[in-house]
């Protein structure tokens, strides 16, 4: 569990630097076991944050009393490796085959493309359908409630069938008895997923999502010109190409602006105010 604060003591940048400056004022390099697996981060950040918090136990050794750092070592290695047998347990065979640098990786990309959080199930279209609220039941459970115009209609079966997959297989790693104990005091049966959607119920989320799924921008709609291909690339991270014709050319900018806010929420390279213009302008000249 990642704590809401930090010791004042406990830089945010030592992943990054590969070091820990000390009240003391000593300045010593972390564990060779943490610096040479550790994915490593920009100091700052949310990122950095994360990757720091995750190693508290294992970087505040260092910062010990003297007499007491290499016990203190010692035991922050035993907790590092017991963090990375966890992560191997719950990730199943593909994970534990990695090397411990891969598997790291992997987990801290987890988040980026995961439905931001500011939709909310008020927000769904026609909201006191079934599919509406079939989707406020399952589709919470592991992430923020997804938007069905977050991908196109031809994206959401494979979305639905992988969600569905993995929703099936947390049922048999949390909570059961691959995880028994290796948490020591912390539970872990509460992290079980919810019961999966049967698949009359699958079908029913299919058909709602579908129906309201992101207008994709049809053959020859758009041109070959370098604003068209900037279009294409730089709104196609996420999704596929919106159509032009989805929006009014004074709803554009608005559009264009909770885009931006969903991708920085999502862990996705937002865009910047120069490019968020140049995208408005060009929808706005083709809507």
């Amino acid at each position: 569990m990642i704590p809401d604060e930090l010791p004042g003591n406990f830089p945010t940048d030592s992943v990054a630097s590969g070091y820990v400056s000390c009240d003391s004022g000593r300045t010593i390099p972390l564990l060779k076991e943490i610096s040479m697996n550790v994915v490593r981060t920009p100091p700052g950040g949310a990122r950095a944050r994360a990757a720091t918090a995750l190693l508290l136990a294992a970087s505040l050794a260092a910062c010990a009393p003297d007499e007491a750092a290499e016990e203190a070592a010692q035991e922050a290695v035993v907790s590092l490796a017991e963090i990375d047998a966890v992560l191997a347990e719950l990730g199943g065979k593909p994970t534990a085959d990695l090397s411990r640098g891969q598997r790291w990786r992997l987990i801290s990309s987890v988040g980026a493309g995961l439905p931001p959080s500011n939709f909310e199930a008020a927000d769904l279209p026609d909201p006191g359908s079934r599919g509406a609220g079939l989707m406020e039941a399952f589709c919470d459970r592991c992430h923020w409630l997804p938007a069905p115009q977050m991908h196109a209609a031809r994206e959401w079966p494979l979305l639905l069938r992988r969600m569905q997959m993995r929703a099936e297989t947390l049922a048999d790693r949390l909570g059961g008895p691959l995880t028994e104990g290796l948490m020591g005091e912390y539970v872990l049966a509460g992290m079980a997923t919810a019961a999966v959607p049967s698949e009359e119920n699958l079908q029913v989320i299919l058909e709602y999502v579908q129906a309201y799924a992101l207008p994709v921008a049809q053959a020859g709609e758009l041109g070959e010109t370098e604003e068209d291909a900037f279009y294409r690339q730089r709104c196609s991270a996420c999704h596929e190409v919106p159509s032009p014709a989805a929006h009014t050319a004074s709803e554009w900018p608005a559009v264009v602006g909770r885009m931006r806010a969903n991708a920085a929420l999502m862990d996705v390279v937002p865009l910047d105010e120069e490019d968020s213009a140049r995208i408005s302008a060009y929808l706005q000249s083709r809507s």
